[in-house]
């Protein structure tokens, strides 16, 4: 399979353009979105109708090309096409931007499936888009697998998440189902998945009965910090997550995970993270809302296939060697509390054509 680059960009200035290409990535096989999903003969065609699939969508239309082109393959029988609007003093470029992304996405669905489309008029910010987005969706929906437009899965995604929504539909202690993982690489695991604290939402899926417990109203944040639900944890995790939460009580940080993420530790609840990482966020850099530094190194060290049949660990219980492990390769690494070393290597590795820990098979 020949590499091709995906677009790292959101500029306004690509939109009528070829995009530019990526830094190749060694042991990396990447693709074209425009140029559909090249997935290898053995991917499982989905022959039984998959949960429903929500995907939210601004104004990066070329991210969401190629979002399309990955559910065509998985052809669900379902999709809520859930879109921001325009900025207000932004402009006309703006409003095309936004309405172009519209039309990926409407056209791209060119299998047979219900589309519902929940679209603002004016902008709402990530997080008030993303918690009324789901709260229509989940008034209609027991179940939902859900993209943001530069979350593209992988071959494996959406079997996993069909599997384990089935798996955990009426395990109470189950909140959510991520494609994402954080391990490093020399982690050994005998499952094909683990039980976490940590659920991430780069490409994930939940329940209704999870989403409608949730009162956005409170901040599930204990007075004493990450320890009133972790005692056991290191002052360092410690540290980290009371100063987060101390920015979003501040209103320094708007986002809709972080609280999401409180109220799952206030309860007692676990996520289900695969032992592979199964999706690639594409959208790290410019255009993005958060994560706008290019350097940012997620820990994407896993990137095999994940081989069905799905393992089970044993026993529901997550183990916090797994869950520290999360936070020194993720977490840190996002904070961008990476070693001079490795920026020195980023650098190097750039100049030379590949970065060594951003290697990915995602859309193989």
């Amino acid at each position: 399979m020949s590499w091709q680059p995906w677009p790292k960009s959101g500029n306004p200035r690509e939109r009528h353009e070829a995009p530019a290409p990526s830094i190749p990535r060694r042991g990396a096989n990447r693709i074209d979105p425009s140029r559909g999903p090249q997935f290898p003969p053995g991917y499982r065609q989905l022959t039984e109708p998959t949960p429903a699939v929500a995907i939210f969508i601004y104004r990066r239309p070329l991210l969401v090309r190629g979002l399309l082109d990955r559910l065509r393959v998985a052809r669900p029988k379902k999709i809520w096409i859930i879109a921001d609007g325009p900025s207000t003093g932004r402009g006309a470029e703006e409003e095309a931007l936004c309405r172009e992304a519209r039309q990926e996405a409407e056209q791209g669905v060119t299998w047979p499936c219900t589309v519902q489309k929940v679209y603002a008029e004016s902008n709402l910010g990530i997080r008030q888009r993303i918690e009324t987005g789901l709260d229509e969706v989940f008034r209609h929906e027991t179940e939902a697998i859900i993209l943001e437009e530069d979350c593209h899965p992988g071959p494996d995604f959406f079997p996993f998440c069909e599997e384990m929504l089935a798996r955990y539909r009426d395990q109470p202690q189950i909140a959510g189902i991520s494609g994402n993982c954080y391990l490093p690489e020399e982690a050994v695991l005998e499952s094909s998945y683990f039980y976490t604290r940590y659920l991430h939402i780069w490409g994930w899926a939940t329940w209704a009965r999870v989403w409608r417990d949730y009162d956005r109203s409170v901040l599930f944040w204990g007075r004493n910090g990450f320890r009133s639900y972790f005692p056991e944890s290191r002052a360092d995790e410690q540290r980290y997550w009371n100063r987060i939460f101390q920015r979003v009580a501040g209103g320094k940080i708007e986002t809709w995970d972080y609280p999401l993420l409180a109220f799952l530790w206030s309860r007692g609840l676990l996520a289900v993270n695969p032992a592979q990482n199964l999706v690639e966020n594409l959208g790290i850099g410019a255009g993005a809302t958060h994560t706008t530094d290019r350097e940012t190194d997620p820990g994407w060290g896993r990137q095999q296939r994940l081989p069905q049949p799905f393992v089970c660990p044993p026993g529901i219980r997550a183990q916090s060697e797994l869950d520290r492990m999360t936070f020194q390769n993720h977490y840190l690494r996002m904070s961008g509390h990476r070693s001079p070393w490795d920026k020195l290597v980023f650098r190097f590795g750039e100049a030379a054509g590949w970065i060594p820990w951003k290697k990915s098979n995602c859309s193989k």
